[in-house]
């Protein structure tokens, strides 16, 4: 066979090779500009009738419950961006023995956003968690729970200031990095992988933030649910997204698992993750996270998705209320 004619197929491998990497890389930039389109805006703080204010921020804040003989239940919302109202009332039960905290992360939910983009890092929000407890709670140990975005928060909390964690809760945590790794690959291509799961966003703020809001018609958010049939009585008045927020905070929990750290933390620790969430928050991560954190335990909720608090509530106060009593 003449030379001219073997080496046609791998000119024309070559040449689709080329055509895919042109794609991909052409649907990137595309990406980037959709994502990195939306501006952060100010907004102040919203239905706050006695903000936190916290290192330059007017902080949605509530808090149930008088007792101070206990530490304090200080709830960390996830998302990022989301809001405390996905937490509803569920928590409100703890107040008969001790002060439980809800509060909005700065440039979530209801409190006060700026228009400055690199003011949302995880780091920003641990030093934000402390000033509260601090400066706002005044306790000098806390309960931390973190449900989803608000695990990896809450475990980095714990990292940095384990001397004021009495013990910690993680519901349907991500892993404290995501599992995200490399920070170029994910400025260079997060975006890309963002917009095939969930789309382009608006360059509207309000309506990128209206589409990035949990609801109960949301197909990637009703498939964490054990029962969709409950989507409404679950999902719906769990409180708004910011989308700019969103966006900012998931670049910045990339890095390392910080698996040295964790071998070494000695807080008491209690993972809850519904049978029917994702394996990105579901058993996988609390038995990885489990299989580190010496005094980790992990309990499944065999009827609940990413909110067994909602999904289980009577199990879920059982469960918890074992764990917090000494």
């Amino acid at each position: 066979m003449p030379l001219a004619v073997r080496s046609r197929p791998l000119r024309w491998g070559l040449r689709l090779l080329m055509t895919v990497l042109t794609l991909a890389l052409s649907y990137a930039a595309v990406a980037d500009v959709a994502y990195s389109r939306v501006p952060s805006v100010a907004e102040p703080c919203r239905d706050c009738r006695s903000p936190a204010r916290v290192n330059g921020y007017e902080l949605y804040y509530r808090e149930v419950g008088t007792d101070t003989t206990r530490p304090p239940v200080v709830l960390v919302h996830g998302g990022p961006g989301h809001s405390s109202l996905s937490f509803k009332q569920s928590f409100d039960f703890l107040a008969e023995s001790r002060r439980v905290v809800y509060y909005d992360q700065r440039g979530s939910g209801n409190s006060e956003a700026k228009a400055n983009p690199g003011d949302y890092t995880v780091e920003q929000l641990v030093d934000e968690l402390e000033a509260l407890r601090r400066d706002v709670i005044r306790a000098d140990r806390i309960v931390v729970v973190g449900h989803s975005f608000g695990g990896a928060l809450a475990q980095r909390y714990a990292l940095a200031h384990s001397e004021h964690v009495a013990q910690l809760v993680l519901i349907g945590s991500i892993r404290i990095n995501n599992g995200m790794t490399s920070r170029l690959f994910w400025t260079w291509f997060g975006p890309a992988l963002w917009s095939t799961a969930l789309g382009f966003p608006a360059a509207d703020p309000a309506v990128a933030d209206s589409e990035s809001s949990l609801g109960a018609q949301d197909t990637d958010v009703t498939s964490r649910l054990f029962d969709r049939n409950r989507a409404h009585q679950v999902l719906d008045g769990a409180g708004r997204v910011r989308f700019t927020t969103w966006r900012e905070l998931s670049l910045s929990v990339v890095g390392g698992d910080h698996r040295p750290e964790l071998a070494a933390l000695q807080v008491p620790t209690l993972f809850i993750y519904g049978a029917a969430d994702s394996p990105y928050t579901g058993k996988p991560v609390a038995d990885e996270v489990c299989g580190v954190v010496p005094r980790c335990t992990a309990t499944g909720f065999p009827k609940s998705g990413h909110w067994p608090f909602l999904e289980e509530p009577a199990r879920f106060r059982q469960i918890l209320n074992a764990f917090l009593t000494p």
